[in-house]
């Protein structure tokens, strides 16, 4: 397994070191730890001292390469994972998903920054463009809740039974989660088709279909050492994954997503980085064909075809 750890900061270090610490991995991951600096990172007085030329970025690039490097290095390869660092010079939030397409990446980590000022709104953040434009999947880590120490990890996993929900409870099932883990799923319907279903003016068909979702979810989990649980929710999909995860007090929300590309994805939202903005939470969006099985079973088909079209070729000489 590949992953992708996007570092900003020694403090996004620490925490997706942390996070990475708490789980177990794959034997022979390994890590590609990826900064990249912009110059309007880099200080004032950095910038003076340099004599504002290429050669004050690259000692930044420099420093903070070595300053990661004697922090997560070691540290990664205790866990069995190993890592070298990379430094970009650019833009974040086009440089981390090229450099995952690049490698390629099976997963990216990115700390997720809660910014709040308009500016941050008008443009997006980072983590919400690396989210729809990445080539594989996400996880938006956020800080843990000091208070979910207390009792069982708690994962929410949204699904609408398409193949990339599928893709992200095979994701569930097969990690190694603490013990005890619960993992409740849910399947958004239409409030207003819910209330005509509810008030018997319609057929159950989405309700119907929610409930088939859940139940695929529910037999993928079923060889994983988990607690299940399971809840159709009325309303927008996006809204309430983020609501229900925050009243039942989830610790990661996982979902898969087949996003909209181009002028679709432009007027109608995505609705993975809604969740993941909107989240209280970490958040992991999976993209099913991305994985290493798939790639795997992809690259066995093509050689299948490549030997029938050789087959047929011959018979026809």
């Amino acid at each position: 397994m590949k992953v992708l750890v996007a570092v900003d900061s020694i403090t996004t270090l620490d925490i997706l070191l942390d996070e990475m610490t708490a789980r177990s991995w794959p034997a022979g991951t390994e890590a590609q730890l990826l900064s990249v600096v912009d110059d309007g990172d880099i200080s004032l007085k950095v910038w003076r001292e340099g004599g504002y030329g290429v050669s004050t970025v690259r000692g930044e690039m420099q420093r903070r390469g070595e300053e990661i490097s004697a922090l997560a290095v070691e540290r990664l390869r205790q866990l069995g994972i190993e890592s070298r660092v990379v430094i970009m010079r650019g833009d974040a939030a086009y440089l981390i998903s090229f450099a995952a397409r690049k490698w390629p990446a099976d997963l990216i980590l990115i700390r997720a920054h809660n910014r709040n000022d308009f500016r941050r709104r008008m443009l997006g953040s980072v983590a919400k463009s690396v989210v729809e434009s990445a080539p594989c999947s996400v996880e938006l880590v956020r800080e843990a809740n000091p208070t979910s120490a207390d009792r069982e990890f708690r994962i929410l996993l949204a699904t609408d039974g398409s193949a990339a929900s599928i893709a992200a409870s095979r994701a569930v099932a097969e990690t190694s989660w603490p013990e005890s883990t619960e993992v409740k799923v849910v399947s958004a319907v239409n409030p207003i088709f819910y209330s005509l279903e509810e008030l018997g003016l319609t057929r159950g068909t989405g309700t119907d279909e929610a409930h088939r979702a859940i139940g695929k979810a529910v037999h993928v989990l079923s060889r994983a050492p988990v607690k299940i649980s399971a809840e159709v929710i009325a309303g927008s999909a996006a809204r309430q994954i983020a609501e229900r995860a925050r009243q039942w007090g989830a610790d990661l929300i996982v979902l898969g997503t087949n996003e909209r590309q181009g002028l679709s994805r432009w007027l109608f939202g995505s609705t993975s980085a809604a969740v993941a903005s909107g989240a209280h939470c970490s958040v992991k969006v999976i993209r099913g064909n991305n994985d290493a099985a798939t790639r795997t079973g992809n690259l066995v088909r093509r050689t299948k075809r490549l030997q029938r079209a050789r087959a047929e070729s011959r018979r026809a000489a």
